[in-house]
């Protein structure tokens, strides 16, 4: 029994930092995810949402020829929010209503090539 519950608390540990290794600025800072060859950061400010490329080296993405859609819950309703290109490796979109500071949901990329990335938050 006791080798068990050693065995289940260190797979939680092992699983914890294994996720924490995948966020680039951790749980304290930025909302970021990852996303295929991305990082993928937002940044809600009332209505508006500025979203954040980077590649894994965490060196800025031109955002010229992408296109995106955030999705989040908010309220209990799903907002689909579009994203366009907004100067260097940003891309912009305003909500019909705010935006939470961590909103649950999902961001979806499309390269300039066409292949679409998500990244979930």
């Amino acid at each position: 029994m006791r080798l068990k519950l050693l065995a289940i608390a260190s797979a939680i540990l092992a699983s914890t930092f294994a996720a924490a290794a995948h966020s680039p600025k951790g749980n304290s800072g930025p909302l970021v995810a990852d996303a295929g060859d991305y990082h993928v950061e937002v940044a809600p400010s009332g209505t508006s949402l500025v979203v954040r490329l980077t590649d894994h080296a965490d060196k800025p993405v031109a955002s010229q020829g992408h296109k995106g859609t955030a999705i989040f819950v908010i309220g209990g309703k799903a907002q689909r929010i579009p994203l366009e290109p907004a100067g260097e490796n940003k891309l912009t979109g305003t909500a019909a209503v705010a935006v939470p500071a961590r909103p649950k949901g999902a961001v979806q990329i499309t390269k300039p090539d066409g292949a679409t990335v998500q990244a979930k938050f």
